[in-house]
């Protein structure tokens, strides 16, 4: 059995923070770089807050890399929930509820 690539395959993103960084989509670049201003101004740095972040922002940086269109929709409709310019979906429990299934 063989491994087929997709189309646009893009190359694993490295689990740095250089890396990291680079592959995110401006709006999300900024909100890392006032994360990790947070993170590294405090007086001892956190080291597993630090690592957690780089784990969280790493996920987010495959996930945007992954399917670019989808990313910016995905921020479009959430900045347009926030500003109420539309209706916010059901919720989880209203989903679940709806197909019989309890969390």
């Amino acid at each position: 059995m063989t491994v087929q690539r997709h189309e646009g395959h893009r190359p694993p993103i490295e689990r740095t923070f250089t890396a990291v960084r680079s592959a995110l989509p401006e709006p999300n670049a900024a909100a890392f770089d006032a994360e990790l201003e947070a993170i590294t101004s405090a007086p001892v740095v956190d080291l597993a807050a630090l690592d957690g972040f780089l784990s969280a922002w790493w996920r987010i940086a495959v996930r945007a890399a992954a399917d670019p269109a989808d990313w910016q929709r995905m921020n479009r409709e959430a900045g347009e929930i926030e500003a109420g310019a539309r209706p916010v979906g059901p919720t989880l429990e209203q989903v679940l509820a709806r197909r019989g299934t309890r969390r």
